[in-house]
C-alpha cells in the first residue's frame, strides 16, 4: 500500500449540490442559545434588572393605590380645614363669597343650610384616611360620601359651620398626558434597553465562544494559527495560556517528527555499509538471507522517512468536490482492469486536504482489491456528514482485531505476506488523515461476507 502522512487538518462540510449539510443555525436554536454563555449572561442581566426594577416598581403601585389613597386623602383634608377656618375667619357678610372663591374644577364647595339626607357608608378606603385626618375639627359634625361620576370616583364631605354646612365635592383630577402614550414609551426605551444589553452580551461572550472553536480546531490541527487576545482580562489570559500550551505542544511535534526523520535517515546509510559488507559473506545461503533481512528492513526505513515526511509537510485546506475525487479513484481503478464502482452524488463539496484525502481513499480501495477482488465505493450524507463506505469479498478482519489493525506497522500474520501487505502503514495512514480532518473510521462485516470500511467526515459544528 501507498503509505500517507499524518495530516491533522479540520474538515467542513459546504451544502453544495447534493451534499445537503444541515444548516448551523438548525441545529441549536433559542434553547441552546440560552444554555450557551452569551445566554446566560443575558439571562443574569435580566434577573438583575428585574429584581432592582422591582423595588421603584413596587412604589410605582404603592403609590397608585396605597400611598395614592393617603395622599388624595392628605390632600383632600388640608384644603378642607384650610376652607372652614378661611369660612369662620371671615366677617358674617363675606361667608357666603367664601365658597365661590375657592372653588375650583375638581373641588367646588357650596354652603347648604342641611347636609344630604344620606347616611354615610362604613368607614373605608379614601373615608377611613379622611376621618382621622378632620378629627382637629372636635365636636363639629363631619359627614363623608363616595360619589360617582363620568371623570371618576370621588368623595362628598359635609362640615358644619356657622349658618349651615360647607359642601366640599372632590374629584379626581385626571392625570398628565396619555397614558398609552406612556405606555409605549417605555416599552420602547426597555425595548432599547435589552437590544443594547444583547449586543454587549453577545460581543463580550464572542471570545469565549472563539476559545471553544480553537481548542475544538486545535484538536485536530496542531499547526492551527493563534488564537486573537480579545475579551475580559480573564478570557485573554486563558487565551494567551491556551496559545502558549499549543505552541509548545506544535513544538514537540515538529521536534519529534525530525527526530524520527534524522533516525531514520541515519539508519539508512548504515545498512547501506551493511549490504555492501554483506556481499563478503562466503556461505551464498546465509549471503541472501542476511540480505533478504536487510532489505526488509530498508523498506521499512523508508516507509518511516515517507511517513515523517508527510506528516511534516502541511498541505492547505481547500474545497474538494469528495464525490468527483471517489469518481476519479474508481475510474483509475477500472481502467486498470479492477472491479471498483462507485455509488454517490455528482457532487459534493467538502473543505479539506485533497493530497492527503486522496491518498487515503487511494489506500482503503487498493486493500480492497488487493484482499477482496473488488471495491464498491458508496458515498452518502448523514446528519450533515459525508460518510464514505469502501466495502470488499475478502476474508475480512477479526473483531478482536480492528483496532490493532490501524496500529503502525502491524499486519495481519497468515493472510497478508510481507510482500503483498507492504509494512503496514496504510490503516495507520488512514486513519491519522480522517481523524485529522474532525472524522473517524470503523470497519465492520459486509451481509454475504466481505469487509466494510466506514469513514465519517463531519460537516460544519
Amino acid at each position: 500500500m501507498t503509505p500517507g502522512g499524518i495530516d491533522p487538518s479540520l474538515g467542513e462540510l459546504v451544502p453544495v449540490a447534493s451534499a445537503h449539510a444541515e444548516p448551523e443555525h438548525g441545529r441549536g436554536g433559542w434553547r441552546e442559545w440560552m444554555q450557551s454563555f452569551a445566554g446566560r449572561m443575558m439571562l443574569i442581566v435580566l434577573v438583575g434588572l428585574a429584581v432592582f426594577g422591582a423595588i421603584p416598581l413596587g412604589t410605582y403601585i404603592y403609590d397608585r393605590t396605597i400611598g395614592a389613597i393617603a395622599l388624595q386623602a392628605e390632600s383632600i383634608s388640608q384644603r378642607v380645614i384650610s376652607v372652614v377656618e378661611t369660612y369662620e375667619g371671615q366677617p358674617p357678610q363675606r361667608r357666603r363669597d367664601v365658597p365661590r372663591l375657592v372653588s375650583t374644577r375638581y373641588f367646588t364647595v357650596s354652603l347648604r343650610p342641611q347636609p344630604p339626607p344620606i347616611t354615610p357608608p362604613p368607614p373605608e378606603g379614601l373615608i377611613a384616611e379622611l376621618l382621622p385626618r378632620l378629627a382637629v375639627f372636635g365636636e363639629r359634625p363631619v359627614r363623608i360620601w363616595p360619589t360617582r361620576g363620568p371623570e371618576g370616583d370621588g368623595i362628598f364631605v359635609a362640615v358644619a359651620v356657622t349658618g349651615g354646612w360647607l359642601m366640599f365635592d372632590a374629584r379626581p383630577e385626571p392625570n398628565e398626558g396619555d397614558p398609552w402614550v406612556r405606555g409605549w414609551a417605555w416599552a420602547a426605551l426597555a425595548f432599547a434597553v435589552l437590544s443594547v444589553t444583547f449586543l454587549l452580551v453577545r460581543r463580550t461572550a464572542a471570545p469565549v465562544g472563539q476559545f471553544a472553536l480553537a481548542a475544538d480546531r486545535f484538536g485536530t490541527d496542531v499547526n492551527a494559527p493563534p488564537l486573537p487576545e480579545n475579551g475580559s482580562p480573564e478570557v485573554r489570559r486563558a487565551i494567551r495560556a491556551f496559545n502558549r500550551m499549543q505552541e509548545r505542544l506544535r513544538r514537540y511535534v515538529d521536534d519529534r517528527t525530525m527526530m524520527m526523520a534524522a533516525i531514520s535517515h541515519d539508519l539508512r546509510t548504515a545498512l547501506t555499509r551493511l549490504k555492501l559488507r554483506a556481499e563478503f559473506i562466503d556461505d551464498n545461503e546465509q549471503r541472501a538471507r542476511a540480505v533478504n533481512d536487510l532489505d526488509e528492513m530498508q523498506q521499512m526505513i523508508e516507509s518511516t522517512l515517507a511517513f515523517a515526511r508527510d506528516e511534516a509537510v502541511q498541505e492547505l485546506r481547500s474545497r474538494v468536490d469528495l464525490a468527483a475525487l471517489l469518481q476519479s479513484l474508481c475510474a483509475d481503478y477500472s481502467d486498470a482492469g479492477r472491479n471498483v464502482r462507485y455509488q454517490g452524488p455528482d457532487r459534493a463539496v467538502f473543505e479539506g486536504r485533497p493530497v492527503a484525502l486522496r491518498r487515503a481513499f487511494a489506500n482503503l480501495i487498493d486493500n480492497a482489491v488487493r484482499y477482496g477482488d473488488e471495491a464498491l465505493v458508496t458515498l452518502t450524507t448523514e446528519n450533515g456528514a459525508c460518510v464514505v463506505r469502501v466495502e470488499d469479498r475478502g476474508p475480512g478482519i477479526p473483531v478482536a482485531l480492528r483496532e490493532r489493525v490501524f496500529a503502525p506497522f502491524y499486519r495481519i500474520e497468515g493472510s497478508r505476506s510481507r510482500e503483498t501487505g507492504g509494512m503496514g502503514l496504510g490503516l495507520a495512514v488512514v486513519r491519522s488523515v480522517v481523524r485529522g480532518h474532525g472524522g473517524d473510521i470503523s470497519l465492520g462485516d459486509r451481509d454475504g461476507g466481505g469487509l466494510i470500511v466506514r469513514v465519517v467526515l463531519p460537516g460544519p459544528n
